[in-house]
């Protein structure tokens, strides 16, 4: 049971820290990379009239809550390469778990914007970038929690 609270708790972290660096990015730059807003907008299929994302609060709380369970559905996937001895829990794993991770999104991001009926408007190859860039900062986070406990 300890072990699924850790897990969980570092799916929250990691997706928490890479969230957080997406939308400080969004600040700085003024580019929509919004993630959490546009995975909203894309899977209730709710773009605005001129391409924008959703507003609804319960569209966003379905981004939210899918968000953070991939995370979670991640973190589980490190544990068990780290429990099965695949990888070390250290830094060097954290980050290549990262990395791995974040080409799977950008794939699967790539794919499911292209093939969507009405996605929102979005700087789609910077966009990719920064998801595969952004899962470097999700691993670190499931590592900086593992290692904790």
């Amino acid at each position: 049971m300890h072990d699924l609270f850790i897990i969980i708790i570092a799916g929250i972290w990691g997706t928490l820290l890479m969230t957080g660096a997406m939308y400080l990015l969004f600040l700085i730059t003024r580019k929509n990379y919004k993630v959490v807003g546009i995975l909203a907008t894309m899977v209730t299929n709710h773009t605005t009239r001129d391409k924008g994302l959703t507003k609804s609060r319960s569209d966003l709380f379905i981004g939210v809550v899918l968000h953070y369970l991939i995370g979670i559905i991640f973190s589980f996937i490190y544990y068990f390469l780290c429990e099965s001895a695949v990888m070390e829990p250290d830094i060097r794993s954290g980050m290549l778990f990262g990395m791995a991770a974040g080409i799977v999104a950008m794939i699967f991001w790539y794919c499911f914007i292209k093939m969507h009926p009405n996605p929102p408007l979005i700087p789609l190859y910077s966009y990719i970038i920064v998801v595969g860039l952004g899962h470097v900062i999700f691993g670190l986070g499931l590592y900086m929690v593992f290692m904790r406990f």
